[in-house]
């Protein structure tokens, strides 16, 4: 059933690249949204140690120029499968290390704003990064409070903003005792992923990893 349900899935896929072909978001070339000329001028983000609370953060790109737009248009536009390729492509540039018995999770979105977008990103990042390495992908987080967008706001004020406005999710039992590799989309001043890295601290959790796909230097 599981062989039947991949063909028709590759079968579906195929057919959607023939129909609607995917371009890159630079330059207009088609196969890919990120083509291999335009990869080349992706700047990379370092890896970041013992920062917010995660024993390491990775990011792989800058968020700037052709990410940042692909990213947007993921969010805002709908471009949710561009999540694979960005995923299959930062795992060729660098993987995050994480040990043999870590679970994937990711951050959540306040449930309103994800029924009206139609899915969280960090999910779909997640549970990719999850297929990639044979991890388990489980939602261990709920975001309890609609806050603003983080987007005009200073350090201070992310870091107030987003404050108290996640917790564990009730069906999840306490101690977490494991080892967390907690997924987002973008890092920007750290304090989603540091109020995020908390709860699940306070939850048992012995340490925690980070991964974007971006954040700013």
């Amino acid at each position: 059933m599981r062989e039947i349900i991949r063909i028709l899935k590759n079968i579906k896929e195929n057919i959607i690249d023939i129909l609607f072909p995917k371009t890159c978001v630079a330059c207009g070339k088609e196969g890919e949204y990120v083509c291999e000329n335009c990869s080349l001028f992706l700047s990379e983000a370092p890896n970041i140690i013992k920062t917010s609370g995660l024993e390491e953060l990775v990011s792989i790109w800058e968020y700037e120029g052709l990410i940042r737009n692909i990213i947007f248009k993921i969010k805002y536009e709908g471009m949710f499968d561009a999540v694979n390729e960005l995923v299959e492509k930062a795992f060729e540039r660098r993987e995050p290390y994480v040990p043999e018995d870590v679970k994937i999770t990711f951050v959540p979105m306040f449930k309103k704003k994800e029924k009206r977008r139609g899915f969280n990103q960090a999910e779909l990042i997640a549970k990719k990064v999850g297929k990639i390495t044979g991890k388990e992908v489980v939602p261990l987080l709920e975001k309890i409070k609609d806050t603003a967008s983080q987007t005009k706001l200073d350090k201070e004020g992310r870091m107030i903003n987003v404050k108290d406005s996640f917790s564990l999710l009730k069906s999840i039992y306490k101690p977490l005792a494991e080892n967390i590799l907690l997924i987002d989309d973008i890092w920007t001043s750290g304090a989603t992923m540091r109020e995020c890295c908390k709860i699940l601290k306070e939850a048992g959790a012995k340490r925690v990893w980070g991964f974007t796909l971006a954040r700013t230097v």
